[in-house]
């Protein structure tokens, strides 16, 4: 696996420099930042609020309820409540 991996680093270190040399420093340095403001996901966050039901049963988190499914059980509960 190590010989593999060097053929791979020597390969990605000519391809960097043949950049380097055709392009310059400067227009790499653009394009990179161009590219990772495009991209966004480097300073995206994971939140728990972006998952759907079926992520938050598999985790172990509580699912959400639309409000409808709120208002119906809180009466169901008011409902239970009188004997």
């Amino acid at each position: 696996m190590r010989e593999l991996q060097l053929m791979v680093d020597d390969v990605l270190e000519a391809q960097l420099e043949a950049l380097w040399r055709r392009h310059g420093p400067w227009a790499i340095v653009k394009g990179l930042i161009g590219a990772s403001l495009r991209r966004r996901t480097p300073w995206r966050e994971n939140h728990i609020d972006d998952l759907n039901n079926y992520m938050r049963r598999d985790i172990g988190a509580p699912e959400i309820m639309p409000e409808v499914d709120r208002a119906l059980q809180a009466r169901f509960l008011q409902w239970r409540a009188y004997p």
